[in-house]
């Protein structure tokens, strides 16, 4: 009877001090996309911007509103080790912020680095050909560099807008482009398993999928790929405490967006930019809608 009661304290205390308000989403899958030339080393810098708007119920009689915005610029890139072997590196540095009621909660510093190996199972990609293709399977983990400083006040940011997770996670990913000509097709999967981190929280485990179809233009030195898609985002449930199994019930669900982009080469330098706008979500119960999100970035071939 003792220890009965004394575990059921225990477990609303872990409760109460691991609660987290809906906010936003966690953080997001890596994933590749279109890659350029596959023979090829490149470093580059890329910038993310995703935004939500997320329902309070608890703050007024009416409910409250927030705004979130997750921003990220990271230096990312690759290295062929060999004929079959591609080498991937992602280095964030994050800035978050948070608007309720007037009041702003922003939260920034370097985010996990994540690191992949991909193995190439085909690369048809003979210039004389007019079918092409590449696909590559891989993995990775994704370390705890990043800041994590929630201690449970929520004026430190709540858990999903740190910009670390505080875990060593495990990433599995798939990318496939098939091309006839001028015409192709990329499509590209990353699932991550997450683990908890030390003070108990665990994100869910997390699936990106995206499918995106471009047109290859060149002339001269320059090469221009309009392209145009879908991405499916799912987020399994949040644990408030893993070891106790609590859970986080506003958390977790998916997102479909339309994807829109550019991508253009001028011999050794390379320049992306891509918009995504949501056409179907279920995210937190639905209390957390997805807006707009973008990408841009840089590289350079070596």
């Amino acid at each position: 009877m003792t220890r009965s009661l004394l575990l059921a304290l225990l477990l609303v205390w872990a409760a109460g001090a691991q609660a987290c308000t809906v906010c936003g989403c966690s953080a997001s899958n890596p994933y590749l996309g279109i890659l350029p030339q596959f023979h090829r080393h490149f470093i580059g810098l890329q910038a993310q911007y995703r935004s939500f708007e997320s329902k309070h119920l608890e703050t007024s009689e009416d409910g409250g509103v927030s705004q979130e915005y997750y921003r990220m610029l990271q230096v990312w890139g690759r290295y062929q080790l060999g004929k079959k072997i591609q080498l991937f590196g992602y280095l964030p540095y994050v800035a978050n912020l948070k608007n309720e009621n007037g009041k702003n909660t922003e939260v920034a510093g370097p985010g996990d680095v994540t690191l992949l190996a991909n193995y190439q199972l085909l690369n048809h990609t003979d210039a004389h050909q007019a079918w092409k293709q590449n696909l590559q399977l891989g993995g990775g983990l994704k370390l705890p560099t990043g800041v994590d400083n929630y201690t449970g006040n929520e004026a430190d940011g709540l858990p999903n807008m740190q910009p670390g997770t505080g875990t060593w996670d495990v990433l599995a990913n798939l990318n496939y482009t098939i091309r006839h000509r001028r015409w192709g097709m990329n499509v590209d999967a990353s699932y991550t398993l997450t683990t908890a981190a030390p003070d108990g929280y665990k994100f869910g485990n997390r699936l990106s999928a995206g499918a995106t179809c471009f047109f290859w233009h060149s002339q001269n030195s320059w090469h221009v790929l309009p392209q145009a898609g879908l991405r499916l985002d799912i987020a399994g449930t949040d644990y408030d405490n893993y070891q106790f199994r609590i859970r986080n019930d506003m958390s977790g669900g998916l997102q479909l967006y339309s994807m829109l982009g550019i991508q253009t080469y001028y011999k050794q330098f390379g320049f992306q930019l891509s918009a995504y706008l949501p056409m179907a979500q279920h995210y937190a119960g639905g209390m957390v809608r997805a807006k707009l999100r973008s990408e841009a970035g840089i590289f350079f071939l070596l």
